[in-house]
């Protein structure tokens, strides 16, 4: 009895390893080489396609990212064999193309992976992180840094700042104020106060005591400002082309702890943004935007009709379902988008756009 359970689970493990290995690397992008030199990632962190519905009956409005024009669906695993993956290995994969342990930022085996951000100022792009989240959280530091841990707060930043990313906006004003001299020394202006960010500055390092879901001011700003500064920002300093992150983290906070209507403010601004930038692409060429979440959080369920509340979580954790994706691109017509794509997928598709050789 003991052989036959260990050969099925042997066996088990086999199909089950397939399966996953099958969805990784099955797709072949290069047709999308060189077709867009602006391109802005949106991560809806704990987005699944049920806080996506919810929202859009809820304020009875059409979603700017779901008019993209492109859509598909992202499985989102990561090493963790029976559990579902974390923000950090999410994020590093959906930042360098690999598979990650959960809460590995950007590291894996003791190993820096090189990621997206690198890649492009290589190339002279100019690139920036913003998110609603602090800066060192696991998303925005899986863009911007290398580290055994999402914990490891310290190692974290020192990579931030020797990164030569040319914008963070973010929450995390104390904690960063610590290392404000290590940021100056590393030619960063440092600003706390929106009205004072400037396009004239060289590297900015915008660091706010929160990122509030609406009607932000010049202390508290939301997504939406962060964003549209984004983009004046590197059209002016980077008009030949940048790639820019941008995280609405709270789409998750919320989510874990089941507070749908403060979810659902923090998704309806994510998708202004979305529309803010748009409107600036849809007017000029080789330009894209790829909308997608790590995960989804909480297990929501959702059908049209249904009254909305809080009832309609089903855990306070992370689950293994597929999260969507949506995409902008204006020369996308040679190329037919997979309906399914792994989160490694995302690396490589903005990879190749922004690659013209």
């Amino acid at each position: 009895i003991v052989l036959v359970f260990m050969l099925m689970f042997v066996l088990f493990m086999i199909i089950f390893f397939n399966l996953r290995n099958n969805s990784i690397n099955q797709h072949d992008f290069s047709l999308l080489n060189g077709e867009a030199n602006k391109v802005v990632l949106f991560i809806g962190d704990g987005m699944g396609s049920n806080q996506i519905e919810a929202t859009q009956y809820y304020y009875n409005s059409n979603l700017a990212m779901k008019n993209l024009g492109i859509s598909g669906s992202v499985t989102t695993f990561s090493n963790a064999l029976f559990r579902p993956t974390d923000s950090a290995a999410a994020g590093s994969a959906l930042s360098t193309g690999q598979k990650y342990n959960n809460g590995e930022i950007g590291r894996h085996n003791g190993i820096d992976i090189e990621n997206i951000s690198t890649y492009a100022k290589s190339l002279g792009y100019g690139v920036g992180i913003v998110t609603t989240d602090n800066l060192y959280g696991a998303t925005p530091a899986c863009f911007s840094s290398h580290a055994d841990s999402r914990g490891d707060t310290e190692n974290i930043i020192y990579g931030q700042i020797s990164s030569e990313i040319d914008l963070f906006l973010g929450a995390g004003l104390s904690t960063y104020a610590n290392y404000s001299l290590d940021i100056e020394n590393a030619g960063y202006s440092i600003i706390s106060n929106y009205a004072e960010l400037s396009t004239q500055s060289d590297k900015i390092f915008g660091t706010f005591s929160k990122i509030t879901s609406l009607n932000g001011d010049n202390e508290t700003p939301d997504l939406k400002m962060l964003t549209q500064f984004a983009i004046s920002y590197f059209e002016q300093n980077f008009p030949d082309g940048y790639f820019l992150m941008i995280e609405g983290a709270h789409i998750d906070k919320m989510s874990h702890s089941n507070k749908i209507f403060d979810m659902m403010e923090y998704l309806l601004n994510f998708d202004e943004s979305i529309s803010y930038v748009y409107d600036n692409f849809s007017e000029q060429d080789n330009t894209a935007i790829f909308v997608t979440a790590d995960h989804e959080t909480g297990g929501l369920k959702f059908e049209n009709g249904v009254e909305i509340s809080n009832s309609l979580y089903t855990t306070k954790g992370h689950t293994s379902v597929n999260v969507p994706y949506y995409c902008y691109l204006n020369s996308y017509q040679n190329f037919e988008f997979p309906s399914c794509i792994d989160n490694t997928d995302v690396y490589k598709i903005i990879k190749t756009l922004i690659t013209n050789t």
